[in-house]
């Protein structure tokens, strides 16, 4: 089954994305993936039309997590995108910094796999199972 969604993965870990990759197409959707934030400039602008959901590690090499959340809410032709945060660092002050840049979710690692697809199908608004 397909739903026609394309959810891009922001991590710099090969592991972390391998395992979003497999736990999203089970439910038929479609990944783009990325480690680093020249990755996901690149992305978005080849896919960023078609993108339904950004999910993002907060620490990447290159650059802050909220630096590049708050590049992709001020963009005019990506700003609507929802973003997801998948993270070890869910303290209560950068869940809330997430908040006020208007973060779809926020999910501390190791990943829950019934969360992850639990969130995703709420966001992406699709009925899995």
């Amino acid at each position: 089954m397909s739903y026609g969604k394309k959810v891009m993965i922001v991590d710099d870990s090969n592991t972390v994305r391998y395992e979003v990759r497999l736990l999203l197409k089970k439910i038929g959707i479609t990944l783009v993936e990325v480690a680093n934030s020249l990755g996901m400039n690149n992305a978005i602008d080849e896919y960023g039309k078609t993108v339904d959901l950004i999910i993002m590690d907060l620490t990447l090499k290159e650059e802050n997590g909220f630096d590049l959340i708050k590049s992709i809410k001020a963009s005019p032709n990506y700003g609507d995108i929802p973003i997801l945060i998948l993270t070890e660092h869910a303290n209560k002050e950068n869940v809330l910094i997430a908040k006020e840049l208007g973060v779809s979710g926020y999910i501390r690692k190791p990943i829950n796999k019934d969360e992850l697809i639990d969130r995703v199908s709420k966001i992406l608004d699709i009925q899995v199972g």
